[in-house]
């Protein structure tokens, strides 16, 4: 196996950065692209060594690569518009507005392009299965041959049950910040899970956010068209611990089927005792998803 550090550009000007394996006989034709989680990076997780292994296994690229959403706060090299020198900008998961990650998939995709691929495979961890489902069902391409959903979070059953009634008292505090002028503002810290801004958090909970895609709780909507627009082949997956969503995992599931009803076709998985980041369980998640490929 080949392992190549690479650098893209977004076509708003950010530098993001990843690795791409390959087999040792040269780039293969198919690429599974991995988009992390809120806040998360390329390399923290340590199911992605192991996957990298399975994923080339199958005769296969496989490309990690860092969003704009990597860290709660990172500098990132941008190359502005009209610009003569790059600068740097301040991005990660505090600042991030949900919808420009349709940007940065489109970086890997094209990356992946470059390198000889004709069969793309996204995949996405926590809220990078919201991002990669957000791009798929706005942009369906004849190469994307594959989705890959690894515990895909419903953030706002998620903070409805953690903050209760203080929801849209909260939602009230990052409007009234953003109203004036202090978007990039940090939220309390007892207002979210995670550090984030004010914008931030206005984008991901607004009563329109495409962040409800996942919300099987129904807690915000019922209806859920980016999963009815998916029509290739789609593998989910999920925990059973310390897991990213509200419902039972075996419900979950079975509810991540039903509204996919369009994929062609979809193959759910519950992995007894692992938890969100499938720590200690990278083997068995790895195994499901190159025998998934095998079978593609």
């Amino acid at each position: 196996m080949k392992t190549e550090f690479c650098r893209l550009m977004t076509s708003d000007g950010l530098e993001l950065q990843g690795l791409f394996f390959s087999p040792d006989s040269g780039y293969s034709r198919a690429t599974v692209i991995h988009i992390h989680g809120l806040s998360g990076n390329f390399y923290e997780n340590r199911f992605v060594d192991v996957e990298a292994e399975a994923v080339v296994g199958q005769g296969m690229n496989f490309m990690p690569f860092n969003n704009r959403g990597h860290e709660y706060i990172s500098d990132s090299i941008w190359h502005p518009e009209g610009a003569d020198e790059p600068s740097y900008k301040q991005i990660g998961g505090m600042y991030e507005m949900f919808e420009e990650s349709i940007l940065d998939v489109q970086a890997c995709i094209d990356f992946a392009r470059s390198k000889g691929a004709e069969r793309i495979i996204l995949q996405g961890h926590s809220h990078g299965a919201l991002k990669v489902n957000l791009y798929l069902s706005r942009n369906p391409q004849p190469d994307i041959a594959g989705l890959i959903l690894l515990s895909p979070s419903d953030d706002f059953g998620r903070q409805r049950e953690r903050v209760g009634n203080q929801f849209d008292e909260i939602m009230e505090r990052a409007m009234k910040l953003v109203a004036d002028g202090r978007e990039r503002e940090s939220m309390p810290v007892n207002d979210f899970a995670y550090p984030i801004s004010a914008g931030s958090y206005v984008d991901n909970f607004r009563p329109d956010s495409p962040c409800q895609m996942f919300n099987f709780t129904e807690t915000d909507r019922t209806e859920f068209p980016e999963l009815g627009a998916v029509t290739v082949p789609v593998l989910g997956i999920v925990g059973t611990v310390e897991e990213a969503f509200a419902d039972d995992p075996d419900t979950y599931i079975a509810k991540m089927k039903h509204h996919l009803a369009n994929a062609g076709p979809f193959t759910g998985y519950a992995i007894e005792g692992a938890p969100h980041n499938y720590l200690q369980y990278e083997s068995e998640l790895a195994g499901l998803i190159g025998d998934w490929l095998g079978g593609l």
